[in-house]
Parts: structure tokens; sequence; C-alpha cells
């Protein structure tokens, strides 16, 4: 067989080759215009068989960009500060208030409601306000206290303090001076009688003996008085021997003309150990009485008081007629011991 019997075959291979050259012509084009828009360049193995002659770039020349990775950042961070730059610069005051004046008219049209506080400084609120009125009342409430004080007496020294703060005083402190200060108080009417005595009595209870003589200290400054008469009783025989021997002098003085009465009262008392000291003052008293020795009061010299006489004791007879009757063996023997005293000087008269 001939190449005229196998024209058909060689035909159809030649056909196909052109076929192939075609195509490989076609896709080259967009394969290069890819390659050259890419970042990276690259080259493909070349075929060395018969098909390498149909991509044979041959002498062509060859477009190649070598891209770096790191020039993408290196640009951005040149370009800060361009934006930095452009970024607008703050508007003057002058600016804003004429650009905010057509809000503020706007707010005008609006119906509103305006409170206006008035006060001395625009710093002050109403708690300046209270404090101010406040001082100046106390201001003018000390002048006119300082007046009335100034007007009674303007050397007197007065003592506010409280029941409570006299007893801490006097329990903390209970010295002379002190004392002094709260019979003060007691005589300008600044501390009650009930929380005097009540003080007093916590000094005679005290374990000490010089706060039991303050205590009977306390008691002969403020005066004679039945309920202070009553008090020294009371605490008697629980005080010291010291402080027993100054509490006896102040009763023992009752025994007078004057304080006669206060003796009287507190024979009838309900508490026995108020009428059995009163007893005994009462036969002391008498004793001393009819022995020229009576005890003078602190103010008989300005005549408010005079020494008892023997007839004097006549108006006990019949408290002690009473209380010969009492079941308390102590008190009875105490009022038949007084009465066969005074009847005998009485009848003898």
């Amino acid at each position: 067989m001939g190449f005229s019997d196998k024209k058909f075959e060689i035909t159809a291979g030649a056909l196909v080759l052109v076929m192939v050259a075609a195509l490989g012509y076609v896709v080259k084009t967009p394969v290069q215009t890819a390659i050259a828009n890419s970042d990276f360049t690259f080259e493909m193995p070349r075929p060395k068989a018969f098909f390498a002659s149909l991509f044979d770039l041959g002498n062509r020349e060859i477009s190649r960009t070598y891209v770096n990775p790191f020039d993408k950042k290196k640009k951005e961070e040149a370009k800060k500060p361009e934006v930095a730059k452009a970024l607008p610069a703050p508007k003057p005051a002058a600016a804003v208030a004429k650009k905010a004046a057509p809000k503020k008219e706007e707010a005008a049209k609006k119906p509103s409601v305006d409170v206006n506080v008035v006060q001395d400084t625009p710093a002050e609120g109403l708690g300046a306000e209270i404090a101010r009125n406040n001082a100046k009342a106390a201001k003018e409430g000390a002048a006119a206290n300082a007046g009335d004080t100034a007007a009674a007496d303007p050397t007197k020294e007065t003592n506010k303090n409280s029941a409570d703060q006299w007893r801490a005083l006097l329990n903390a402190q209970p010295t002379k001076e002190n004392v002094d200060k709260m019979v003060a108080a007691l005589a300008a009417g600044e501390l009650d009688a009930a929380s005097f005595y009540s003080i007093v009595g916590e000094l005679l209870k005290s374990n000490k003996s010089d706060t039991q003589k303050m205590g009977i200290y306390a008691l002969s400054s403020s005066g004679y008085k039945a309920q202070a008469f009553a008090v020294a009783s009371e605490h008697y025989e629980q005080l010291t021997p010291e402080a027993q021997t100054a509490a006896h002098a102040y009763l023992v003085s009752y025994a007078t003309k004057g304080y006669l009465t206060i003796l009287q009262g507190a024979l009838q008392s309900t508490k026995a150990s108020i009428v059995e000291v009163a007893a005994q003052v009462v036969i002391e008293g008498y004793q001393a009485a009819k022995s020229g020795n009576a005890a003078t009061p602190p103010r008989a010299s300005r005549g408010d008081d005079v020494v008892s006489s023997v007839s004097g004791y006549s108006k006990f007879v019949p408290i002690f007629k009473s209380l010969a009757q009492s079941g308390d063996a102590t008190i009875a023997q105490l009022a038949n011991s007084a009465l066969s005293q005074i009847q005998t000087s009485v009848a003898a008269l």
C-alpha cells in the first residue's frame, strides 16, 4: 500500500495537528495576560517532546514583574500621616456659637417655665441660707441672754449642766470645787432637788471615805432641809468612821430651835433608820440644851435662829409617847429614854 492509499489517514492527522496548534495559540494569550497581572511570575517547565515546538516562545520578549509582599504594609504606614493631616481642624469657638445660635432661638420659641432662686451669691444654696439664719438667731439670743444675766448679776457664773452631767462629773472628780458648783446650780434652780439628793446619795454609797465626806459636805452646803436630813440618816450606818464623824456633826446641828420642826417630821417618817437617827439627835440636843452647851446653827449670827432651850423640847413628848408603842424595839427604847428625860425637865419647870 503506497502513499496514495493512506492519504485519508494522513489528511486526518494533519488536520488534528493544525487544530492542536490553533488551540494552543488561542489558550496562550489569556494565560500570558494572567501571568503578567499576577503578583508572582513563574515559568512552566518546557516539554522536550514533539509538542514543545508548538508552545515554544522562541525569541519573543516576556514581561516579568517582581512584587515585594512587604511593600503594601510600607505604603499603608506612609499614608497614615497624610490621613492625620487630612482630618478637619477644630472649628473656632465663634463658629460653634454661631451654629448653636439657631438652636437657642428654636428653644426660645418653645413654651417653658422659669424658676428664679434668689440668694446672696450664686455659690450659696439653701443650706448656707439656713446656717446664716441660725447663726443670726443664735447671736441675737445670746445677746439677749447676756443682757439679762448682766442685769441680774454680771459677776455670777452659772452652771447649766444636766443632772447626768453633774452625776458623771461628781463620780469622776468628787472635789470640793465641783461640789460647790453643783450646790450653786441647785441654788440657781438649774438643778432640781431630786437629782441633787440622788447624786449626793451616790457619793455617800461610795467605798471611799473622802468621797463620802464630799457627800456630807454637799448636804451641809445646801442648807438644813428635811430631805437632806433624811438622806444623811439613811446612809449613816454604811459610812466610814471618818465620814460618820462629819455626818454626826451635821445631824446634831439640827437640834436647834429653828430646825426642831424638821426633827418632828423625821420622827414621824415611815423609815426606821430616819426615826432612830432623829430620836438620837433630839436626845443629844436636849442634853446639850440642859447643860447649856447647845449647838449654835451657822446662821445664828444673822438672827435667823437661836439656840434651843429645854422648854422647846416639850413639843416632842406626844411624839415620843406614840413611838414608845412601836413594834421596833430600838425605836421604842429610844422613845422611852427621851420621855424619861424630857418629861422630868418639863415637870420641873
